[in-house]
């Protein structure tokens, strides 16, 4: 029951959906509990466990309001053994380096050149806490382990994945959520959420566009 409020109150957040009850009609699967073997076993441990410490991640993020959709949102964030470095394309662009204990801060020049921005470093922990902060993503499914049923798998940006649905109904709303759970790691590779309440439609998604998690390298710098 705990986890099923929490989905409820993450679709009322995204689509501005609410009273919503479990759906009571036959379902195609089993619903997906804990972890044993053939079930769900993904989590933030998991991710911690398998992804490790160098990755490249883009994500395409849109939503849509009663037919109109927002501009996509692109974000890239990637970390290797140098640091880390973090791009979206509205403008924001920063390569944090290791130096000793600290990080230096390079952004882009007039020349759009990535440069030293003089006197700034930054902790490990501001650092991470900059660039982790959209990465919450990754585990979205938490909020609904237990409430969803596998639906088979798929393959997004390369990549073999688990995908589990979410559905919820009342007589004046609906809410509808697709994961894509990438096997290896557990990141989540995929969002889809569709609600109606009302005349009202809401939509939101966020699809992994690239995914390495080797031979990474940080883009270049003065």
């Amino acid at each position: 029951m705990r986890n099923r409020l929490m989905a409820f109150a993450l679709c009322a957040l995204l689509a501005s959906c609410s009273g919503l009850t479990t759906s009571e009609g036959n379902e195609t699967s089993d619903p997906i509990e804990d972890s044993t073997e053939g079930e769900f076993v993904y989590n933030q441990d998991y991710i911690d466990k398998n992804l490790g410490d160098e990755y490249w991640i883009t994500y395409s993020y849109q939503s849509k309001s009663n037919g109109v959709a927002d501009d996509p949102l692109f974000i890239t964030t990637a970390e290797n053994e140098d640091g880390y470095y973090y791009k979206d394309n509205q403008g924001s662009e920063t390569l944090f380096l290791l130096n000793g204990s600290v990080f230096d801060v390079y952004m882009p020049d007039d020349n759009g050149d990535l440069a030293k921005v003089p006197d700034l470093q930054l902790s490990k922990e501001n650092v991470e806490g900059y660039s982790f902060s959209f990465l919450n993503y990754m585990t979205i499914y938490e909020v609904a382990i237990g409430d969803m049923t596998a639906d088979g798998n798929e393959t997004v940006a390369g990549r073999l994945c688990d995908k589990c649905v979410f559905h919820a109904v009342s007589l004046a709303a609906s809410i509808d959520i697709h994961y894509s759970i990438d096997k290896a790691t557990g990141v989540c590779l995929r969002y889809e959420t569709e609600a109606v309440s009302g005349s009202d439609t809401g939509a939101f998604q966020f699809v992994c566009t690239v995914f390495k998690t080797s031979n990474v390298e940080m883009p270049s710098h003065i």
